[in-house]
């Protein structure tokens, strides 16, 4: 039996090439603005991030503006194009919840195996910890960064590529976006690893979560809750940064391969390990249910 399914051709190849470009000159341009346009107007009006959860939320909004004016100007389509679409309210809230059930999880098994380990060690409760006010404006921040690599820049690939290529590209794109958390006190090769492993750990898991619903919800939900329970409540760095004063005060310490060094957890090859396993069965589950609707 032979294949009518033909290679493609040269001519064809240069096409798809020049697609990808394209692609991907959109993407690095609609990250630009949607991470550096903010950055006038909090110069020009301090008072609108008087706290993180202030200058989150105008991240969010802005994000979501910027969403929509390329949407409804240039490429013609609909926010629910870019996983902003849900069945319902609900559909949409138990999407969130199943990602922050997964997210929680996941940071909880990792600081539980480095605990174990005698990398991790919690000293006290912080009774000062305001916690509640804090979950907000982490959940502001990941659905920015969501609506930004898995509502734009992955979709946007995925058209002119495959699924595979816009994966890959997107997470890489999402883990060097986080270089810029360092301050020059990392060696630069230790920056780029640790923001590769970040790529290829929370950006492969959060692209398969995306994959599994195609929409926006499960994804967001799992990063807001892994930033939530890795920094306000564990207290390790969250991609290098510090989360004010966190429930738990602790202590990291140990060699940076397991503990990811002054990045956090999301640089240690326990969490990489973890990740990847769980990516890899959420996307074998997507393609799953793509096969049953084919």
């Amino acid at each position: 039996m032979t294949s009518d399914i033909k290679p493609p051709t040269q001519a064809e190849k240069g096409f798809q090439a020049k697609q990808l470009a394209l692609a991907l000159a959109k993407s690095l341009i609609f990250l630009f603005f949607g991470i550096y346009a903010c950055h006038p107007l909090f110069a020009a009006f301090p008072a609108l991030h008087p706290t993180a959860f202030a200058q989150f939320f105008t991240y969010l909004l802005w994000s979501l503006l910027l969403l929509w004016l390329v949407a409804r100007f240039i490429e013609k389509r609909k926010l629910s194009d870019y996983g902003l679409g849900a069945k319902s309210l609900w559909d949409g809230l138990l999407e969130f919840y199943d990602g922050s059930l997964i997210g929680s999880l996941l940071v909880t098994s990792v600081t539980l195996i480095l605990a174990a380990i005698g990398c991790y060690l919690p000293l006290a409760i912080n009774s000062s910890c305001d916690l509640l006010a804090l979950i907000p404006g982490l959940i502001a921040a990941a659905l920015f960064e969501e609506i930004l690599f898995r509502g734009y820049v992955l979709q946007t690939i995925e058209r002119a590529s495959n699924t595979k290529t816009a994966v890959i590209i997107s997470s890489l794109l999402f883990g060097a976006a986080h270089l810029t958390n360092f301050h020059g006190s990392e060696p630069l090769l230790t920056q780029i690893a640790s923001c590769t492993v970040l790529g290829l750990d929370a950006g492969l898991l959060f692209c398969a979560a995306y994959l599994l619903t195609r929409r926006l919800w499960m994804a967001a939900g799992l990063h807001a809750f892994w930033n939530i329970f890795e920094g306000p409540i564990f207290g390790t760095p969250v991609s290098g940064l510090y989360m004010g004063e966190p429930l738990i005060i602790s202590s990291l310490d140990g060699p940076a391969l397991l503990t990811g060094g002054s990045f956090g957890p999301e640089a240690s090859i326990i969490e990489l390990t973890i990740c990847l396993l769980l990516a890899w069965a959420m996307w074998r589950k997507s393609q799953a249910k793509a096969q049953q609707k084919i």
